[in-house]
């Protein structure tokens, strides 16, 4: 397990192909790319970065045994994303996470839809 993880979330249309272009970004950065079901893996030795793609967006993991490749990795694919596409919210919100991949995120985001729907 690693010591340092994070979640984020972008609202993006065809979060399948953003998340390719990422990983054909990151390719001289990371050790391998691999793939698991609809997950994309990179793994940069210390770290990974697990890109999930959705019909609502593209969800993010970074996992790191230190804080500088923790922060590296997560600068690397928001860099990356931003030659790729702007997007509304010009910051992208990290969330602490531990567990299953994704379990912090999809929460916070079923509690945006509700939110959404009370308006």
């Amino acid at each position: 397990m690693h010591k340092y993880v994070s979640e984020a979330f972008v609202r993006v249309p065809d979060a399948g192909s953003i998340a390719e272009k990422l990983c054909a970004l990151s390719n001289d950065y990371c050790r391998s790319i691999g793939v698991k079901s609809a997950d994309k893996v990179l793994d940069f030795g210390d770290g990974r970065a697990i890109l999930r793609p959705s019909d609502e967006g593209l969800y993010f993991r970074v996992e790191a045994e230190d804080t500088m490749t923790f922060h590296g990795i997560r600068t690397l694919l928001q860099g990356s994303l931003s030659t790729i596409m702007t997007f509304p919210d010009e910051t992208v919100e990290w969330y602490a996470a531990d567990g299953a991949p994704f379990g912090v995120r999809q929460g916070h985001l079923q509690g945006e839809q509700r939110r959404a729907g009370e308006r």
